[in-house]
């Protein structure tokens, strides 16, 4: 289990808690990108891991095919 990564039962399903740290420049980036859209940097943060998340299950569909 990585560090910082929780298992969360759900009655849907299994989740898992993404827990992201950043450097603070980057975060000052996604404050100032936030600001310029007007949008929340939630909503910002949420956005980013998002396609964090969908780029690394490419990535596992790819390295891993069904079949």
């Amino acid at each position: 289990m990585v560090k910082g990564v929780k298992k969360v039962e759900d009655a849907k399903g299994l989740y898992v808690d993404i827990r992201v740290s950043i450097p603070k420049k980057t975060y000052k980036a996604v404050k100032i990108k936030c600001a310029l859209l007007d949008i929340s940097v939630k909503k910002c943060m949420t956005d980013l891991v998002n396609k964090m998340v969908k780029d690394v299950e490419r990535d596992i569909v790819d390295k891993y095919p069904k079949g």
